[in-house]
Parts: structure tokens; C-alpha cells; sequence
């Protein structure tokens, strides 16, 4: 679910935006279509490969996880499979483009995507499941 969302919603920006180009959806969020060759933030611009990369090396990770938990916890293959389609999203982006189109702006954010989103849930639900006490 997470990778049909982000790959519609990048392929809708990418032919029906203009690259910088704004518009305001909601009071709070504004679509702005911009690239990012960086990680999150835009932090380390140009390192497409190092991330590609840490992409397969994370989605092997997943792999392994998934397998061990698919059946027992459904709260834990939710979040990796969130934190996997978003994985994936990105990585498409790089493949394809050399770069990751994103544009939620809550303009008091950087601009991020719904990969990051999916990535960004899944991690926090991975998060509340280890922190939470366990029940007998």
C-alpha cells in the first residue's frame, strides 16, 4: 500500500506540477514539488549511491525480519512492511532519477514524501512495540 501511494502520488507531481511549484491543499500543508538528492533533510546531497546502498542493505535486513515474524506479531509486520514500501519508493526514485521527488510541505518541515512517511510509521510502531511492557 505504501509503495502504490508514494510511486501515484510522485508520478501525479512529476506530470502535473512543475519542478518548485506550489500550491496550498490544506491550511497546514502545501504541495511543493521539489528533487532531493540527499538522505532525510536533504542531509548529504549527491550521495545517491551510498543510499541506494543502505536501501538493499535495509530491505535484506527486513527480508530476514519478515520471515521470522510474519505469523506471530501483526503489529511488527505492519511496521516493516510500511518501513519497506517506503524503502523501496525512495529507491525507485534513485534508480530512476538519480534523485527523490518529494512535495508535503507543512512549511515548518522539510519538504518529504509519502516513502518517508511510511518509513517514519514504521519505525515509530516498531519503537512503541519494543517500549511498550509486555502482557501475559
Amino acid at each position: 500500500m505504501v509503495l502504490a501511494l508514494d510511486q501515484g502520488t510522485k508520478h501525479w507531481i512529476v506530470t502535473h506540477l512543475p519542478l518548485h511549484e506550489s500550491f496550498t491543499l490544506l491550511p497546514f500543508l502545501d504541495i511543493h514539488h521539489v528533487r532531493n538528492t540527499g538522505a532525510a533533510f536533504s542531509l548529504l546531497p549527491g550521495g545517491g549511491w551510498l543510499f541506494m546502498s543502505v536501501a538493499v542493505v535495509v530491505l535484506v535486513g527486513l527480508a530476514l525480519s519478515w520471515h521470522k515474524v510474519r505469523e506471530v506479531d501483526a503489529l511488527t509486520a505492519v511496521a516493516l512492511g510500511t518501513i519497506a514500501g517506503g524503502t523501496v519508493g525512495n529507491l525507485i526514485d534513485r534508480m530512476r532519477f538519480a534523485y527523490v521527488v518529494d512535495f508535503l510541505d507543512l512549511r515548518w518541515w522539510p519538504v518529504f514524501n509519502v516513502a518517508d512517511s511510511g518509513i517514519c510509521v514504521g519505525v515509530a510502531l516498531l519503537m512503541w512495540k519494543i517500549a511498550k511492557p509486555a502482557r501475559d
